[in-house]
């Protein structure tokens, strides 16, 4: 209604203006309450508008702590809303080990990230669906295998940890699996390296983390994506059925981490009586029931698996 007040006034002020009317009109409007008219409006409107605010600057680079083995240079920054990512590496050490992420804002909490040896492209991106934009960061202590993490910090109001992978041999990638827009992290387990037989000859099992919102945090879900463990199944009958004793250097010269790929595959896409079974059937020794049990109990006591 405003609006067209507004329109109203200043169409009559134009047309006065322009001779088509006389000072006063048949409305018995005279131009000079007009004009005092749209002055009042234009005021009103002027008053009501916010005014402009200037954008939050990000803190300047401010490098982590140097010690006498450490000598810290910025690698990469990124810039997102009013918090800056910056990568920050220890010329000391080329190989990277002790690189640092810093996510900083003004005015809030700083989050460190040690080790890191990414910042992966996804970061900036809302890989979750609440909001707000992530950063992920990939993280590598060093050492033959081990040991990889992923951390992902959701960019609210305040820096928020959605996920910190346990420090593993196997590292991580985030995937759409289901098409709903929200990514999925997948990752593998590796509880049983150097259990049964050398690393080369260990299982490492496929896990799918999923976010869930009542928690905010990444969560296991495997058994909601057992068709992504079809392939796996498949790879895996083959090799138990053509096992033979000590192919994998089972240190009790049996089939253990021969058929071990198969069960867990089983077990962590949510069929435990098929992963019994299975292990019954082409594990042909005497301990089959005991070695059922070491491996269902040191299943339930993964971070990775899904109850």
């Amino acid at each position: 209604m405003r609006r067209f007040s507004i329109a109203f006034v200043l169409l009559l002020v134009l047309v006065q203006a322009c001779g088509l009317i006389s000072p006063a009109t048949e409305t018995g409007v005279s131009s000079q309450a007009l004009t005092v008219a749209a002055g009042t409006l234009f005021a009103e409107v002027t008053a009501s508008a916010p005014a402009p605010t200037e954008p939050i600057p990000v803190p300047p680079p401010t490098s982590p702590a140097s010690t006498e083995s450490a000598n810290y240079q910025l690698k990469e920054e990124r810039l997102i809303g009013a918090y800056a990512i910056r990568w920050w590496h220890d010329a000391n050490n080329e190989i990277g080990f002790n690189d640092v992420v810093m996510i900083e804002a003004g005015g809030k909490p700083s989050v460190r990230i040690d080790s890191a040896s990414a910042i992966e492209d996804l970061t900036g991106t809302d890989i979750n669906g609440d909001g707000y934009p992530e950063v992920i960061v990939d993280t590598y202590s060093g050492g033959a295998h081990c040991c990889f993490g992923t951390r992902v910090i959701s960019l609210r109001d305040l820096p928020v940890s959605i996920l910190q992978k346990p420090e593993s041999n196997a590292g991580g990638v985030f995937q759409d699996l289901n098409g709903d827009g929200i990514y999925e992290f997948l990752t593998a387990d590796d509880l049983f390296a150097y259990k049964y037989c050398p690393y080369a000859g260990s299982p490492f099992v496929r896990v799918i983390m999923e976010y869930d919102p009542g928690q905010d945090q990444y969560i296991p879900a495997s058994p909601r994506f057992a068709d992504q463990f079809g392939e796996d199944i498949q790879e895996h009958a083959a090799w138990a059925q053509q096992a033979q004793p000590g192919d994998h250097g089972e240190q009790d010269n049996t089939t253990k981490c021969a058929v071990l790929p198969l069960v867990l595959d089983y077990l962590y896409s949510g069929q435990p009586d098929k992963a019994h079974s299975e292990l019954q059937r082409i594990y042909p020794y005497p301990d089959a029931e005991s070695f059922w049990n070491e491996v269902l109990a040191a299943v339930q006591g993964s971070p990775f698996f899904t109850h």
